[in-house]
């Protein structure tokens, strides 16, 4: 692990009054990728994939298994060099002498990998130690991060997946990081230890952090991330933000109920491009785009019909993911990424 990156202020300039004010210079993004390729042996893992991710932006790198995501991921931390294309980490290109091009970049790929013997706390104390030395109230702080306190002093082999998952997000918290790299965090967390990661990652955020995360789960990193990159058979099949992938997205389902559910679904016959019908458990399911779904709720109110409940079966990012990726599930075997065996850790 390379030493750990020190930020430090500048003091602000004067301003000079005689002179028109300066524009602001743009930070690079934390990782620029242009036309990335990896080959294994005939099949091709990443094909032609451009990325960017920006500070402070939590972008999810999406697709089946076998999409591309962790080879992707390797490149980026330099564990496998590229077989064309560059990577540029907050505007530098990194070589395989030049440790300090990994200053400020932590995180995972696949499960995070610790000694099993020794306990939570003294695994932190050692990857602290080989990155250069790192002040113990920083591990505390790590640790109550990811509701480790009262458990750091186990053995991680009594850990369970997510506990050492929440101590792999740990240890890169530990290094300050500009740029998080992580492969499926939330696996194994119960569903209140995937929110607590996903608030964690939103406040990193919020603080300039720039954010990578893949995963093919897309229920648990849907109220995470601000934009999407969608990998299917090595390409990038979509890129964009949360916001353009709702207005673009294929119809999607919703359960419904009613206090007059004949009349909504008079309703719904007269809403272009809204299907409904009955289901078995007596309510509504509907399909329909997520702008056309307002549209029906104020029709709805202004006929009188109350809405008792209105929860999505089909999200727009699923709906979405499936109509991009429908193909990849059915591509042959041997264009597959081959699985990699050595779980990784920076």
């Amino acid at each position: 692990m390379a030493p750990t990156a020190h930020r430090h202020r500048r003091a602000p300039m004067p301003a000079m009054i005689s002179s028109p004010p300066l524009a602001s210079p743009v930070a690079p993004p934390a990782v620029r990728a242009r036309g990335l390729v990896k080959r294994y042996e005939s099949a091709i893992a990443v094909d032609r994939v451009d990325l960017e991710v920006h500070p402070g932006e939590v972008r999810g790198l999406l697709g089946p298994n076998g999409a591309g995501k962790t080879t992707l991921l390797r490149m980026l931390f330099g564990l496998v060099a590229p077989d064309a294309g560059t990577i540029e980490l907050f505007g530098r290109l990194p070589h395989a002498s030049d440790r300090p091009s990994l200053q400020g970049v932590a995180g995972f790929v696949e499960d995070p990998a610790f000694y099993p013997y020794l306990s939570g706390r003294a695994n932190l104390e050692l990857l602290a130690e080989l990155d250069g030395g790192v002040a113990h109230p920083r591990i505390d702080d790590a640790l109550e991060r990811v509701d480790l306190l009262g458990r750091e002093r186990d053995r991680v082999s009594g850990y369970s997946s997510g506990m050492r998952q929440r101590l792999g997000i740990a240890a890169a918290l530990l290094r300050e990081p500009r740029l998080l790299l992580l492969d499926e965090p939330t696996s194994g967390l119960d569903p209140v230890g995937a929110r607590e990661v996903g608030a964690l990652l939103r406040e990193l955020a919020s603080h300039g952090v720039a954010v990578l995360l893949s995963s093919h789960l897309i229920g648990e990193i849907e109220s995470i991330c601000d934009c999407y990159t969608v990998l299917a058979g090595g390409r990038v099949a979509w890129s964009g933000t949360a916001e353009r992938l709702r207005a673009q997205a294929p119809a999607s389902a919703y359960v419904l109920s009613t206090s007059d559910d004949e009349r909504a679904l008079e309703l719904a016959e007269r809403t272009p491009g809204l299907r409904a019908r009955r289901t078995s458990e007596a309510e509504l399911e509907i399909e329909l785009r997520e702008q056309e779904l307002d549209a029906y709720v104020l029709a709805l109110g202004r006929d009188g019909v109350a809405i008792r409940r209105l929860e999505p079966r089909v999200s727009p990012l699923e709906s979405m993911f499936f109509a991009l990726t429908d193909d990849d599930a059915r591509r042959p075997a041997e264009r597959r990424q081959p699985a990699d065996t050595l779980p990784r850790m920076l």
